[in-house]
């Protein structure tokens, strides 16, 4: 089965990472790196420890397959859920009135709203 070299690639270099170090922490020859990177051949054993050294699933690295997982983003609709989250997690634990437990609703509403409503 075949490697994705542009995934391998491109998890490499978010690490900044050498093909070097790529081979040093994934137990392997320099050579082996670069046949991966160039070919996209690999043994399952190579396909296991390269993607044991960049934290990734084997499936991710693979021709065809779904692809590394992209790291969340700051979105603007994250903050008043943010606050929501937290106003009711404080009134909770401080006994604070119940309108500060309907204020947290209304801000994951609204955050949430946001989310449904991006482009």
């Amino acid at each position: 089965m075949k490697l994705n070299p542009t995934v391998i690639r491109r998890l490499r270099e978010a690490r900044h990472w050498s093909q070097e170090q790529l081979a040093a922490a994934a137990g392997l020859s320099l050579r082996t790196v670069q046949r991966v990177e160039t070919e996209g051949a690999a043994s399952r054993e190579t396909r296991v420890c390269l993607a044991a050294a960049l934290d990734t699933d084997v499936s991710a690295i693979m021709e065809g397959g779904p692809g590394p997982t992209a790291a969340v983003r700051w979105n603007p609709w994250m903050l008043p859920v943010l606050a929501g989250v937290l106003a009711f997690a404080a009134g909770t634990t401080l006994g604070a009135p119940r309108i500060v437990d309907y204020g947290a609703i209304v801000l994951v509403s609204i955050g949430v709203l946001g989310y449904s409503l991006r482009k």
